[in-house]
């Protein structure tokens, strides 16, 4: 019983660590995008301005992954603590030890990944495409 408890010890310690580095990356990228001295220096024009909007809405793009991978290593240290850790959320069957060393914050295996990937993808492009054809009103 030991064992299984410290099975994952490793595991916890890495996602720890990630946790650690991408909170202090969020930290950091924030700071960047508060400040509002140090990034209008030099800006002279209208084209300089678009310069710092692209960086801004980079930069809160990529805390937007962040704040999406932080959750899932949350998630993952919570299936850790709760036993049930390295199973994938969709079929229920082992994520791959190898899929694991890479992306120990997997939730999904590779198949299931993908078809979540895709059924995400096409959610997006139906909202994105109803809003060009509005519903019909009915006709009372």
């Amino acid at each position: 019983m030991k064992n299984e408890e410290n099975k994952f010890e490793a595991v916890r310690k890495k996602l720890i660590g990630m946790r650690l580095n991408l909170i202090r990356e969020s930290k950091a990228e924030i700071v960047q995008i508060l400040d509002a001295g140090g990034k209008y220096n030099g800006v002279s024009d209208d084209g300089d301005l678009a310069d710092v909007a692209i960086r801004d809405s980079l930069q809160a793009a990529n805390l937007t992954r962040q704040r999406f991978k932080l959750k899932a290593i949350e998630e993952a240290l919570r299936k850790i603590d709760d036993g049930d850790y390295g199973i994938c959320e969709d079929c229920e069957e082992d994520i791959p030890v190898g899929r694991l060393n890479v992306m120990p914050f997997a939730l999904r295996c590779i198949e299931c990944q993908e078809k979540h990937e895709m059924t995400s993808s096409t959610k997006k492009e139906i909202s994105a495409h109803s809003s060009f054809f509005p519903e019909e009103e009915s006709e009372e």
